[in-house]
């Protein structure tokens, strides 16, 4: 049996047309800006994992490291073994948040470039939707 509201809805769609504009160019347009919504959300969704990934990996090493001073180290070497651990995982640390600094910096090039491409595009499409 068929649906009634499929030739209803058809029928709605054409008396909706509104006269010399491309109503196709503009859900295409959207179409797109929804792509490059999606392209900065998987991106945004990528750097935050990997970041995390780097910082969890850190913080199991610090704590391995560590957890081999307390357990191979007598009570007074103990002490001078984690000043030595804490300089070298500080210095690290700031190596760390440079490898950070440049995921972050590299993918909001990306970002950047993407939208900024878009937005051409946009302006384009946008001359194209009235029609001659």
């Amino acid at each position: 049996m068929a649906n009634p509201n499929v030739n209803e809805k058809s029928e709605t769609s054409s008396k909706s047309k509104i006269p010399n504009i491309d109503t196709d160019a503009i859900m295409n347009s959207y179409k797109k800006n929804l792509e490059i919504l999606g392209l900065v959300n998987k991106m945004s969704v990528e750097i935050c994992s990997g970041v995390a990934k780097l910082q969890g990996a850190f913080v199991k090493q610090i704590l391995s490291d560590l957890g081999d001073v307390a357990k191979n180290s007598k009570p007074s070497e103990a002490f001078g073994k984690f000043s030595e651990l804490t300089h070298g995982h500080f210095m690290k640390a700031i190596e760390n948040s440079k490898q950070i600094s440049e995921m972050i910096n590299a993918t909001h090039g990306d970002l950047t470039n993407a939208i900024n491409k878009r937005l051409k595009e946009s302006m384009e499409e946008a001359k194209n939707i009235i029609k001659k």
